[in-house]
């Protein structure tokens, strides 16, 4: 496995002597003069990597290769969240029911079917050599955290391979088959038991509309808020980039920059996946119809181990699939083949090491040409003054004759997919006149004033909806209103928790009152207060506001009502805010709380002692500051499981200046002193240095090691 970071080996004694490497004393220089190119093993690799931890505990890795710092990365990441990663791993490749029992047997069964093991172990073969030795990386240090950790017992997987790497990214084309699909192939909701519903925020500010003249970038996505992972590599051969990782998986920033440029990404809403109803001419041998011929369907069987109280039991399984994809039993007796963009051919790690190592526009555009991100719109600033915004993401060409949103005729050879849409064809704007761009999770007719792209310039099943949402509208609203933006304005608008909604609802609510009879005013003292309180209250959703505690409660009730708002709306939730807290004039952080769930995933105690009140709304009310809420205990009180996960702003100056914040911190170990120090930023609405020069990282350091090294 490790052969090929032992080919790049050779390299190391001339980029140490170079100068090349992004640290030049004793803090990543090996304690030999030199490497010999016949070293085996993982602690000699260790040698020449260190992991330096920041007083947040980022980890920011220097070595002198690129799979060298992936190595290091890894190990880093393991140290923080060894089995959330696992947990990942175990889910997609379809292993789940036999860690946690067979309510995880369904989703076993619907990812094996899409052959994800195949296709990475596939993947992998056919990889250039640069992206298998990164794989080669991921998977040693993985194996060397086990190794130098006997205290940390896997729940399954005790020897991580290469191709394990790639079955991360397939997370992009696994959770890119929408609802909609999902339910024609008899799955709905099947993939919300992976990530829930995705959605982020990402502005790019150009050098008009900067205060220094520098571009800008703001990095939002809105998932799990325990989700995010933050870390620098910094390689003697250019893979120097700082960013978030998210969800357990990937090697690489899915978002972030280098010393040159910066991108984010967040999640659109293309037509990528279709569903086949294939033409069997004999069920029970396979045969089916396609175009003049008849073609036999592929099966095979596979044992799926099963957890249970009395012991594990294996199930076997037989799975199908036609030439359009794996078979799914439809209504009526339907066959339904459903086919998912570039799920065999990947390239999802390829494409982010590309764009990490870009240095300029072109650069990035060459690296993100392939597309195999499968639905991502993309937002791009850099040093060279260009901001760029792109709808991406693997889109079929098809035939304008048929109705995509509906399962289609396999047997018609019309229906074949004709290629992908390549990155020119795909709705974009670059620098335009405005000065900014922005997405979040709207189309892109909506991504900045004026030179937007035209809908009917583009087939229409392109567009999965044409949605300006309601943090899009905030989003523009916010930038338009500053002619020029510093990084600290942009640090506060990252935080801002305004209701665009707020004013005028508050005003229907005063024009009802006025209508109220006297008498009936008189009997209710209390609601004139509370609407008293509206009225001065400053429309924002600050966790020390009784207007936010108000408006958003009666935002919430689901009652009699048919129109939004009413005062006898405001009537029930003076009442439900007594009810569960005793007195109706509560600020709104008594009940709104950014709380980090225990490891199995519980809110409860005994980890209330990482429990604040916290500013934010859901994304559908409009605030930038996005915080959705789950209530567990019948207490009334929500807390904060998705949205405003990781916030990151950064300014392309010669020296690029970055910062950052999540919602709780960098370890998953209750007793890690990084479990939850971000979370008295992430409430008080600020944010942290993200170091990224490597002088700025020295200074910052309270720790710096080697992989497998002990206290």
């Amino acid at each position: 496995m490790l052969y090929r970071i032992i080919r790049l080996a050779v390299m190391l004694p001339f980029l140490l002597v170079s100068g090349s490497c992004a640290l030049h004393d004793s803090e990543i220089r090996p304690n030999s003069s030199s490497v010999s190119d016949t070293f085996v093993d993982a602690p000699s690799l260790a040698k020449y990597v260190t992991i330096i931890r920041d007083k947040f505990g980022v980890p920011h890795v220097f070595g002198p290769t690129d799979a060298s710092v992936v190595f290091g990365a890894t190990y880093a990441r393991a140290e923080d969240e060894f089995h959330y990663m696992e947990q990942a791993y175990i889910k997609l490749l379809g292993r789940t029911a036999s860690v946690s029992g067979s309510d995880w047997l369904p989703w076993d069964i619907f990812l094996r079917k899409l052959e994800i093991e195949k296709h990475s172990r596939q993947e992998y073969l056919a990889a250039p050599e640069e992206i298998k030795a990164l794989c080669d990386a991921f998977a040693e240090g993985m194996n060397y955290f086990l190794k130098t950790r006997p205290d940390i017992k896997p729940k399954l997987i005790t020897q991580f391979e290469p191709w394990h790497a790639l079955v991360g990214y397939r997370l992009f084309h696994v959770s890119g088959i929408d609802g909609k699909t999902q339910k024609q192939i008899g799955q709905p909701n099947i993939l919300a038991a992976f990530s829930g519903y995705l959605a982020s925020t990402m502005w790019a500010i150009g050098p008009s509309k900067s205060a220094s003249g520098h571009p800008m970038l703001f990095i939002n996505p809105h998932i799990p808020l325990d989700a995010p992972y933050e870390m620098s590599l910094h390689s003697g051969e250019g893979l120097n980039v700082s960013g978030q990782l998210a969800y357990g998986i990937g090697i690489l920033p899915i978002s972030g920059h280098n010393g040159d440029m910066g991108w984010s990404i967040t999640a659109n809403d293309p037509d990528i996946n279709d569903v086949y109803e294939e033409k069997f001419v004999d069920n029970a041998s396979g045969l089916y119809q396609y175009g003049s011929q008849i073609l036999e369907t592929t099966k095979w069987t596979e044992k799926i181990a099963v957890a249970a109280p009395d012991g594990m039991t294996h199930q076997g399984h037989v799975f199908e699939k036609s030439r359009h994809g794996p078979l799914f039993d439809g209504p009526e007796g339907k066959r339904l083949a459903l086919r998912v963009a570039k799920l065999s051919e990947g390239g999802v790690l390829e494409q982010f090491f590309n764009m990490s190592k870009a240095r300029n526009l072109p650069e990035f555009k060459r690296a993100i040409a392939p597309m195999n991100l499968t639905y991502n719109n993309l937002i791009y600033a850099g040093q060279d003054g260009h901001i760029f915004y792109v709808y991406g993401g693997a889109i079929p060409v098809r035939s304008s004759k048929f109705d995509w949103s509906k399962p289609v005729d396999g047997s018609n050879a019309e229906t074949d997919w004709r290629g992908f849409f390549s990155l020119e064809e795909l709705p974009q704007v670059e620098d335009p006149a405005s000065g900014y761009l922005q997405n979040s999770n709207s189309a892109p007719f909506f991504s900045t004033d004026g030179s937007n792209p035209v809908k009917s310039d583009f087939p229409a099943y392109i567009f999965g909806s044409d949605r300006d949402t309601a943090i899009a509208k905030r989003s523009r609203q916010l930038i338009t209103a500053e002619e020029k933006i510093t990084l600290g304005q942009l640090s506060q608008f990252a935080f801002d928790t305004y209701l665009p909604t707020a004013l005028a609802d508050v005003t229907k609510l005063n024009a009802e009152w006025a209508l109220s009879p006297p008498d009936g005013k008189k009997a209710e003292p209390e609601l004139k207060e509370a609407l008293n309180i509206l009225n001065n209250w400053d429309k924002r959703a600050g966790a020390d506001s009784i207007g936010a505690a108000l408006y958003v409660t009666m935002f919430h009730i689901r009652g009699d009502d048919s129109a939004y708002p009413t005062i006898n709306r405001l009537r029930k939730a003076t009442a439900l805010l007594e009810k569960y807290h005793g007195d109706w004039r509560v600020p709104y952080g008594h009940f709104n709380r950014l709380r980090r769930p225990e490891p199995d995933g519980k809110t409860n105690e005994p980890l209330s002692q990482h429990d604040l009140p916290s500013p934010g709304t859901p994304f559908y009310m409009g605030a930038i500051m996005t915080f959705n809420t789950q209530s567990e205990d019948g207490s009334g009180k929500g807390y904060g499981n998705h949205g405003h996960s990781y916030v990151s702003v950064v300014e392309f100056s010669p020296k690029v200046k970055a910062r950052s914040v999540m919602a709780y911190g960098q370890s998953r170990d209750p007793q890690s002193a990084h479990y939850f120090d971000q979370a008295g930023l992430y409430v008080r609405q600020k944010l942290k240095p993200a170091w990224f020069d490597a002088k700025d990282i020295k200074k910052s350091a309270i720790k710096s090691y080697r992989p497998g090294e002990t206290e």
